[in-house]
């Protein structure tokens, strides 16, 4: 009877943290590095997103903290496209701050990956940051169809 009460001490603060671990839990929705050596990602932690934009290892130069709710997708499928294969899929998250937009995409083209940010003022391209392919880390499929689509 001690035994099963000493365990049950023990197990009973575990057990309740168990929650709480999992809420702290940090997903990696993507990330890719370019050649300048700056980081693109996308985390998923405690019910938000964060977009992150720096150098490797450093204080980001931008970082953006959104709901899912704030957020719109776009997703292009195509089965006649340019590409090796003749099919192409675009994946596009948007993250509204202000004026801006930062839509990171993952493009599978083919067999050829690319993928990085793009930055919009008042609609207006201001800026695109590519990747390097071998550096992409996608994971956006397991979170885009639960986001709302961008309006047209």
């Amino acid at each position: 009877m001690k035994l099963r009460r000493t365990l049950l001490a023990l197990a009973l603060p575990v057990l309740m943290s168990a929650p709480a671990l999992a809420d702290a839990y940090t997903v990696t929705v993507f990330q890719c590095v370019n050649k300048n050596n700056k980081q693109v990602r996308v985390t998923y932690v405690e019910g938000q997103y964060r977009y992150a934009f720096g150098k490797i290892d450093d204080i980001p130069d931008i970082e953006i903290v959104r709901s899912p709710q704030q957020l719109t997708q776009n997703l292009l499928k195509t089965q006649a496209a340019d590409t090796d294969t003749g099919h192409a899929q675009i994946m596009e998250l948007d993250f509204k701050n202000g004026t801006y937009v930062y839509t990171v995409h993952s493009d599978y083209l083919g067999t050829k990956r690319a993928g990085g940010v793009d930055v919009y003022n008042k609609g207006k391209s201001i800026a695109s940051i590519d990747c390097l392919p071998n550096t992409i880390v996608d994971n956006l499929s397991e979170h885009i169809y639960d986001l709302p689509e961008r309006p047209y």
